[in-house]
């Protein structure tokens, strides 16, 4: 499966926006897609829209916090924005939804 991903701008904020489920198959390109825009350094926050995420495994799990930690040091928040309910049982059970900044799932 491709891995699409759309990038917009906003101020001071990137919005990253992967379209597909992120594992084994696909969280390098998404990795390569969040240390080009981290490199960037024009901006002080990287928000992450996981609503069309349905899956996320341990190898998307590992590419986040690698990109948090990345972000981190130069200076970026990263956050995670609109986790569905599968991408968010995963951060909880991993405990990982307290190292990676998350926004609650709003629904309209």
């Amino acid at each position: 499966m491709p891995f699409d991903c759309t990038i917009q701008r906003d101020g001071d904020t990137i919005v990253v926006v992967p379209e597909v489920d992120v594992d084994a198959d696909n969280a390098a390109v998404l990795r390569q897609v969040l240390h080009q825009v981290v490199d960037r350094h024009d901006y002080t926050r990287l928000d992450v829209d996981m609503s069309a995420v349905t899956f996320l495994d341990s190898s998307g799990l590992g590419m986040l916090v690698a990109a948090q930690r990345a972000a981190s040091a130069r200076g970026i928040t990263l956050t995670l924005r609109h986790p569905g309910p599968m991408v968010r049982m995963v951060l909880e059970v991993t405990n990982l939804h307290e190292v990676l900044t998350e926004e609650p799932h709003t629904r309209a």
